[in-house]
């Protein structure tokens, strides 16, 4: 049988509150009882006390007139039943009854709903001459629990009644745009990503059904993302990524792992930027920046960044390959000849010459996203990104220099110079270099 949400909401509502009021009403009772309890002890012990420190002499004494007037005024105290004083002979001196003076201790008859509080009368020595006893009503104990527990009950009965109301109130609230999610998500399911569905109010509802909007948003613009993505890595690396994401989240978070970083550089083009208008600057930049990324991706590297008018890039992360080092290179030669070509073509035009320095290290870095909560970066850092910057600055327009650990790991069709020490910033010992002679 089906039972509606809305008969489910109204009796779990109602079941709830008569839990938390059953438990209210028990802890309130029993705070109140302990409370109380807790406070005719107190005055017990402390009217007690200050009668027998009062009664050492007047009982040495014999002064029963001043002990009959220490029971007396014990006995104003609210919610004191009784008060005695015996000597060292358990016989009654002082008693608010008169008819038990002079008669033992064992005829005081004390009653179930007494608090009896007894203290001794004891002199400096510690010789106890005597008793003090104290009897406190607690039947006002009863009185107040009866009247909380009637008042306890006619809120509880009153709270259940406008609970429930509510709770039916509610569910019909909930239970429409429930409906309506319920379909959207059937439509979601069948492949309609264009529904939207309208916001009734500016609560928890309201934000659901927003939030289902986000959701159908987000998935219209998964091929987007995808798409943006593919712009950082190649389409093959992107979609190997997609396909098996758990295998890179060890990278995402950070990593240390063997890379091939490539920088590469337009040489002269601060005083071209002077030169030429800035809407032509921004044309030939992203046209030498286009053609370097497709190459890039050709060989299946990822861009890491764009640094004014230099790209660097990295073989490795997130996805490596046994050729990484070869790859560099290749794609390097490619930029190279891929730049001259283009510039020959523009020399007929009479537009400016681009030249392009490159330079590519192979090392361990750190790998992962860098960069604060609302802004992150994949990138890589260590000191073989530094080298691989140091050897773009050193190239030349049409140049690639490698560093010697690339030159180790090598295996391309292409000659390279003798080797040569440069000093690079940041190291002590000179660097070994090479060039590739494409």
């Amino acid at each position: 049988m089906r039972i509606p949400i809305r008969i489910k909401f109204t009796t779990l509502i109602f079941l709830l509150m008569l839990v938390i009021t059953s438990v209210i009403f028990w802890f309130t009772l029993h705070r109140v009882r302990k409370s109380l309890t807790h406070e005719i002890r107190l005055q017990g012990e402390i009217l007690a006390n200050l009668i027998a420190l009062n009664a050492e002499d007047p009982l040495i004494a014999k002064d029963d007139l001043y002990l009959a007037r220490l029971v007396t005024d014990a006995i104003k105290n609210e919610g004191v039943r009784y008060a005695y004083i015996v000597d060292s002979n358990s016989v009654i001196r002082a008693h608010n009854e008169m008819e038990l003076i002079g008669r033992p201790v064992d005829a005081i008859i004390k009653s179930q709903n007494t608090y009896h509080v007894t203290r001794p009368i004891v002199l400096v020595g510690k010789k106890e001459i005597g008793k003090v006893g104290v009897g406190i009503d607690m039947q006002r104990i009863i009185k107040t629990t009866d009247t909380m527990q009637v008042i306890l009950i006619a809120i509880s009965v009153m709270g259940l009644l406008l609970g429930t109301l509510g709770a039916m109130l509610l569910s019909r609230y909930f239970t429409g745009p429930i409906h309506e999610l319920v379909d959207g998500v059937k439509a979601v399911t069948d492949g309609d990503l264009s529904l939207a569905l309208k916001k009734r109010a500016d609560d928890e509802i309201g934000d659901l059904i927003a939030e289902f909007n986000k959701m159908t948003k987000s998935l219209r613009e998964k091929e987007q993302i995808k798409d943006a993505f593919r712009r950082y890595v190649s389409r093959q690396v992107a979609e190997e990524i997609f396909k098996k994401p758990d295998q890179y989240i060890e990278t995402l978070q950070g990593s240390r792992r063997k890379v091939t970083i490539l920088f590469a550089d337009i040489r002269g083009f601060t005083p071209l930027t002077e030169r030429l208008p800035a809407e032509k600057v921004v044309l030939l930049l992203n046209e030498v920046l286009t053609i370097m990324t497709k190459i890039i991706f050709k060989y299946e590297g990822t861009v890491d960044k764009f640094i004014g008018d230099s790209i660097m890039a990295v073989f490795g992360a997130p996805m490596a390959h046994d050729d990484d080092t070869d790859r560099s290179i290749h794609a390097a030669v490619e930029i190279q000849k891929s730049i001259l070509e283009m510039s020959a073509q523009k020399k007929e035009k009479d537009h400016e010459i681009i030249k392009i320095g490159i330079g590519i290290n192979t090392g361990e870095v750190v790998v992962g996203n860098i960069g604060a909560k609302v802004r992150l970066d994949y990138t890589v850092i260590g000191r073989s990104v530094n080298i691989a910057n140091r050897l773009q600055e050193v190239a030349g327009g049409d140049e690639i220099i490698i560093s010697e650990d690339v030159f180790k790991e090598a295996k391309v069709p292409y000659k390279f110079s003798e080797s040569m020490l440069i000093k690079v910033k940041g190291k002590e010992d000179p660097v070994k270099i090479y060039r590739v002679l494409y």
